[in-house]
């Protein structure tokens, strides 16, 4: 769940709701049955030490272990989630309200929306959620939000709906639905239901003080948003969003009285991209849009909004000019840049024990560990300082280089991707499941 201190810290072809069900009668008899479509995410990626945070420099690099939220869209294993909850990951695993801890590749990313798609395969139909509809909704209606905050899996909260069309700056398509429902770190990706049981919001962020938890104020992506790309993902492979090759502002009160037009919401141009399909239009810098087709233009995420859903269609603009109303037809284009990824984050290359950041010594009690760098792949398996390695599997080992040759055959002869060392330390001795490869 993303915050920062004292601010913000189209499924129709895959699944939709028949007709809209009878209210549940309590929060508990709908996350029963919701649940089982729910899931948490839990994604490793790497970092690197802060040039100044006093850890050792060097080619070791540290894992960044984060969790999330998402759900099941298909019964193939679609599912949504939120791009931050995935962004900079290698690796990424589920677990399904039946506690299957499974991995999850990525089917893609949007660039410019916070939306991910991830598949998993686990041999069997999978149950899905139900889908409502975002636009219809009102505020004060009861909701119900289900995450992994802060690593407490299929956490569930309960509030309303406290306002719509708040924009947050996460992305120039910003249309909120705000929810008093508690939602932390680790929501993010979730899903927030109606009393019917049916998805209205993924759950996206929060705001907040101080780098603090919830106070009652959360925003979602509506569904109906959601539904359109991951409608357009499904057709055609990736999102195919219109453009129209403008810069932008909201128009203020201030600034239509200054422009003389009636108007007291709509985007006024700053500049057109040249070619663009603005430009063929003959919009001018100045002019104030105020609709687009059947979509009134509130300001640039509206207009944004509108344009995103319209590509390769022709619609008339109405706009002031000179504070004259006129009505011109624009074609809208093809966003010209990607907006979609497909690709994870490369696995680390584990080649030497710099790389796990940890360092051995050869002593009368076997391999120790002389030094470890703290959140390094051996550290987050669960090596300390001090630690003695006795044995790699079934194999004894009394050298480093002996600990380094059973390694290496477990990863080259038997294609192993992990290890388990018998470790001795403080606490008796204890199995340690490390990584030698991803």
């Amino acid at each position: 769940m993303r915050r920062t201190a004292f601010a913000l810290t189209a499924l129709a072809a895959v699944s939709t709701a028949t007709g809209a069900r009878a209210e549940y009668r309590t929060v508990a008899d709908l996350a029963a049955d919701v649940r089982p479509a729910f899931v948490d995410i839990y994604t490793r990626g790497l970092t690197k030490a802060e040039p100044n945070s006093g850890k050792p420099k060097g080619k070791t690099t540290l894992i960044q272990d984060e969790v999330g939220s998402g759900f099941i869209v298909d019964g193939t294993g679609l599912i949504v989630t939120n791009r931050h909850v995935v962004d900079g990951a290698y690796s990424i695993f589920v677990t399904l309200s039946t506690g299957e801890h499974v991995p999850a590749k990525l089917v893609g990313k949007a660039l410019t929306f916070d939306i991910a798609l991830l598949k998993i395969d686990v041999g069997r139909p999978l149950p899905t959620v139900r889908f409502g509809d975002s636009a219809s909704l009102r505020v004060g209606q009861a909701v119900v939000a289900i995450g992994n905050p802060l690593g407490f899996s299929s956490s569930v909260s309960a509030g309303v709906i406290s306002a719509f069309h708040r924009q947050a700056g996460l992305s120039a398509y910003d249309d909120l639905i705000q929810t008093d429902a508690t939602i932390n770190q680790g929501n993010s990706g979730g899903p927030l239901f109606d009393m019917n049981g049916a998805v209205i919001g993924v759950n996206q962020a929060i705001y907040t003080r101080n780098k603090g938890g919830s106070i009652g104020i959360g925003f979602s992506i509506p569904i109906n948003d959601v539904r359109f790309l991951v409608d357009n993902v499904l057709q055609y492979g990736s999102p195919r969003f219109g453009w129209l090759g403008v810069t932008g502002q909201s128009l203020t009160a201030q600034m239509a009285r200054a422009a003389g037009v009636p108007a007291d919401k709509g985007v006024i141009l700053s500049a057109i991209t040249e070619n663009g399909p603005a430009a063929h239009a003959r919009l001018e810098v100045g002019d104030i849009l105020v609709r687009l087709g059947d979509h009134a233009i509130e300001g640039t995420s509206s207009l944004n909004r509108a344009v995103a859903r319209a590509s390769g269609q022709t619609l008339a603009m109405e706009l002031y000019r000179d504070g004259q109303k006129i009505v011109l037809p624009v074609s809208i284009g093809e966003w010209p840049k990607e907006i979609w990824a497909s690709k994870m984050e490369a696995a680390p290359r584990l080649n030497d024990y710099a790389d796990f950041g940890v360092k051995f010594v050869d002593t009368p009690a076997g391999p120790t560990v002389k030094s470890i760098i703290e959140r390094s792949i051996a550290w987050t398996a669960g090596l300390r300082e001090g630690d003695v390695v006795k044995r790699v599997g079934s194999t004894a080992v009394k050298t480093a280089g002996e600990m380094g040759g059973a390694i290496d055959d477990m990863f080259n002869r038997r294609k192993k991707t992990s290890a388990l060392l018998l470790v001795s330390g403080p606490g008796g001795d204890r199995w340690v499941d490390i990584a030698i490869a991803e």
